[in-house]
């Protein structure tokens, strides 16, 4: 079970913020996407996935994992975030607006999405609409 000090939440809300300013500080024009589109961020993420309609991106430290559509061929791109130490399922995240549309999940939006420390996490994600999905994993050591 992962536990919360009000530290390391305050400590991580003041991190995301950051990243946040200094994402939003390089923007010129900003133009509004289609519902439930984000953009990701191109560069300060621990880990970056990609496969044939999808990238999925994760920043460990807030257990972040966003997933990305990055084709126009009519399926959403989604992820399933599985805690493959403890042999259990977590999640799926579904990017579902279209190409370049991307969906998010992080520890702060509740315990099922904030894995343990020090698990191996296994990500699988696909992008193609049940035409080929990829499998990877990752040690959750932030």
């Amino acid at each position: 079970m992962s536990h919360f000090t009000t530290l390391s939440t305050v400590a991580k809300r003041a991190r995301l913020g950051r990243r946040t300013a200094a994402a939003l500080t390089g923007l010129t024009t900003v133009t509004a996407p289609s519902a439930g589109a984000v953009e990701a961020p191109s560069s300060g993420w621990d880990h970056t996935y990609s496969g044939r309609g999808v990238r999925v991106y994760v920043e460990e430290h807030g257990d972040i994992i966003s997933v990305c559509d990055t084709s126009t061929n009519g399926h959403s791109a989604w992820v399933t975030v599985d805690d493959l130490t403890q042999n259990r399922s977590g999640y799926k995240v579904t990017a579902s607006g279209g190409k370049g549309s991307c969906a998010t999940r992080r520890a702060s939006d509740g315990i099922k999405y904030n894995p343990d420390e020090g698990m191996r996490i296994g990500l699988n994600y696909e992008g193609e609409g049940g035409n080929g999905s990829y499998a990877v994993s990752f040690v959750n050591d932030h």
